[in-house]
């Protein structure tokens, strides 16, 4: 590895990339995998914050983890200072759910400092050494793990927070749905974002029709935790309007590892921003918004499977 991370300056491998592409690939170990970045992204590195570059890293980790290559643009780096920290609970599940990746075998020992520091700090959020040792003697002291010598060895215990993580996205039958409240929008959930989501097996959530005590914004955030998957419309219209909400709300999802799927109306694809439009979007036309619900069904069963209210024959 003869290069540097951008993001790190951690030795890293650069990606080629089709000509033409004002843009330069990396896979540094420090952020977790491959990464595209732009030029105009690559001047404002230098600007960002330990804390703004641990999210950032996590981001890339996760998105490596679906075999994807993140693409970092201007908007990304601006972004990414918005986006909510996890906290030290959740860090620690990062951490022995990355433990898990790398054990080969029941018992078998992942030497954690010598061979993936710089991946667990990238997969758990993680500044330095300092950090990374308390983590894992944090995670010891839980009886989730063992560390000799160096090497750190999950416990029956791990196993089972490992099993409550997994039963607990699984459990849930809630679809959260980010998106533009106006008149305007209200046909496409009606016709296909709501049925959709309902032929696919889940129920769908819309923060403005449901009841409760809290802070809005508490509130979101407690109902994205507790869904299997967010559904993210980036409709609004006219489209200069600020769906900075939308982009928060997916990027949170994300970094929880909750599955996002994108969905927009097709002529206003092009004013989505650079952060997101990567992503394979659902398009559907102004006219016939109820094309969306067969595409999101299959969409959404395609990406987790049939949820627990799948009706095996949709009335259409």
């Amino acid at each position: 590895m003869n290069d540097k991370c951008p993001i790190w300056g951690t030795p890293c491998q650069k990606i080629a990339l089709p000509g033409g592409q004002d843009a330069q690939g990396f896979n540094s170990p420090r952020t977790g995998g491959k990464y595209i970045i732009t030029r105009t992204a690559l001047g404002g590195i230098t600007a960002l914050d330990e804390l703004s570059k641990v999210k950032l890293s996590r981001w890339i980790y996760e998105q490596n983890q679906r075999r994807e290559i993140p693409e970092i643009y201007w908007d990304t780096l601006k972004e990414v200072r918005t986006w909510p920290m996890p906290s030290v609970l959740e860090r620690m599940d990062y951490c022995l759910q990355f433990l898990e990746s790398k054990t080969e075998a029941l018992g078998g020992g992942v030497d954690v400092i010598d061979s993936y520091l710089d991946e667990i700090q990238a997969a758990t959020l993680l500044k330095n050494l300092g950090e990374t040792n308390y983590l894992i003697e944090e995670i010891r002291n839980k009886d989730w793990i063992n560390v000799d010598r160096g090497f750190v060895v999950i416990r029956s215990e791990g196993y089972q927070r490992l099993e409550e993580l997994r039963k607990t996205k699984v459990a849930s039958d809630q679809a959260f749905v980010a998106m533009w409240f106006a008149p305007s929008t209200d046909e496409v959930w009606k016709k296909g974002l709501e049925p959709g989501i309902r032929d696919a097996g889940y129920k769908a959530l819309r923060i403005d029709r449901s009841e409760f005590n809290n802070k809005i914004d508490d509130e979101i955030i407690a109902q994205i935790r507790r869904s299997r998957l967010l559904v993210a419309d980036f409709t609004s219209d006219p489209p200069e309007n600020a769906r900075g909400s939308v982009y928060y709300e997916a990027g949170f999802a994300r970094g929880l590892n909750i599955p996002v799927i994108f969905t927009c109306r097709k002529d206003l694809l092009e004013d989505i921003h650079f952060d997101t439009r990567q992503y394979n979007h659902i398009a559907w036309e102004k006219e016939k918004p109820e094309d969306l619900r067969k595409r999101l069904k299959d969409r959404i069963s395609a990406t987790i499977g049939d949820g627990p209210h799948r009706d095996k024959n949709p009335q259409h």
